[in-house]
């Protein structure tokens, strides 16, 4: 028996990421994974001050990403929040629970300096839909 040959498709949503050599979004047969993905508002072309407004961008982003992959948010089984310091996690959690309170993927949080150091809030996520 032959193997089907899976192709990839790339979602790229700016032209920033590649200065980062990177993809929004890969998608492989049935998977698709999102890049850690930060609350950056490009209509407004600027970042919010609040972490609880740029984890709301996030998930707008993220979304535009799955949107663009033929996915949805609901897909998602395994996400990874990387916020830069613990005094942000409270202000992003009622946002998380807003996302994703239903969905309930598979978590890990880790807190860590971004490359911006503007930047409070990242999300990465891996849907599948099968």
């Amino acid at each position: 028996m032959a193997k089907s040959k899976t192709t990839r498709k790339f979602i790229q949503l700016s032209e920033g990421e590649l200065n980062y050599s990177m993809s929004r979004a890969v998608v492989h047969g049935e998977w698709c994974f999102v890049s850690g993905t930060m609350g950056y508002d490009y209509k407004k072309q600027e970042l919010p001050e609040s972490a609880a407004q740029q984890a709301m961008n996030t998930f707008t982003n993220i979304r535009q990403a799955l949107d663009a992959a033929g996915f949805e948010l609901g897909h998602t089984v395994r996400v990874q929040y990387t916020v830069s310091d613990r005094k942000y996690v409270k202000e992003v959690l009622p946002i998380i629970k807003q996302h994703f309170g239903k969905i309930l993927p598979a978590a890990t949080m880790v807190i860590a300096e971004m490359v911006d150091p503007e930047g409070k809030v990242e999300i990465e996520v891996t849907c599948f839909k099968g």
